[in-house]
């Protein structure tokens, strides 16, 4: 218990000094390499409810743990915040490290004008204590632009989501669990009546390779997409946002270089809703 309390104080401290100093909010965190079944229940004793995982581009090194937790969920019960029910933890036994989302990144830009100070605190708390010491990672971007963050001009914002598929909720889930099946990590009801659902999917592997040519294969914060099927429509996030808020480090030349990808991602799953 002590070592536990220890943990949180050096992150809380820590967090507090990088976004004080810089302004900036960093985009992941680094945490001491756990076996997968280990983290899996710390994060469970924690109240981080594992939802699945998912091996990026079938590497087995690069192990994508996915997690919510009522504090999630809450959040993504308002409008149009789907997305932010889920987030990630590399697991990279290549490199015997834990790369783990920052949550308040996520939820300022995916919250916008949602979010609230601490919102993002009983989970980094829960983190802390689930994964011991947590270091951020230099990966960054100003604490003040998240919530209306967009690469550059002419680029997609957070809510210009890109439409897949039209339906009800029912047809089209039925309709994805049939032509992705067994490419679905986890699916999530985010309304109690099911009207609103989140899930995960993998990717094709020669898009999911994508992470080789950027060389983020121990980074990749992105995977398993998700799609968010609600009110008649399903939608992804726009790659073209998604990519340059997961990978903040990354220049327009080294984006040039998965140009195809973005429209990739869009048709497979237009076809995984046919």
């Amino acid at each position: 218990m002590r070592k536990m309390v220890y943990g949180l104080m050096v992150f809380l401290g820590m967090v507090a000094v990088a976004m004080g100093a810089a302004e900036t909010t960093p985009t992941n965190f680094k945490a001491a390499y756990l076996k997968l079944d280990v983290l899996k229940k710390n994060l469970a004793d924690n109240g981080l409810q594992v939802l699945g995982t998912h091996q990026v581009a079938g590497k087995t090194n690069y192990t994508v743990v996915v997690y919510t937790s009522a504090d999630l969920k809450k959040a993504a019960k308002l409008s149009n915040r789907g997305f932010m029910a889920a987030l990630r933890i590399l697991h990279n036994s290549k490199d015997q490290e834990l790369v783990v989302s920052n949550p308040e990144y996520y939820m300022r830009a995916f919250l916008q004008k949602d979010y609230k100070a601490d919102m993002a605190k009983p989970i980094n708390e829960a983190l802390a204590v689930a994964l011991g010491n947590l270091a951020p990672t230099d990966d960054s971007l100003k604490t003040k632009k998240l919530a209306k963050y967009h690469f550059m001009m002419s680029m997609p914002y957070y809510d210009d989501f890109q439409r897949v598929a039209k339906g009800s909720t029912e047809e089209l889930c039925k309709k994805l669990e049939a032509n992705a099946k067994d490419r679905i990590v986890f699916k999530l009801n985010i309304a109690e009546d099911g009207s609103s659902v989140l899930y995960g999917v993998a990717l094709p592997k020669k898009i999911e390779k994508f992470n080789e040519t950027l060389e983020t294969m121990g980074k990749s914060h992105l995977l398993p997409y998700t799609v968010l099927i609600e009110n008649g429509e399903a939608n992804i996030l726009h790659a073209k946002f998604y990519f340059a808020l997961s990978f903040p480090q990354l220049t327009m030349g080294e984006f040039m270089k998965i140009m195809s990808v973005p429209g990739d991602i869009k048709k497979s799953f237009e076809t995984d809703f046919q």
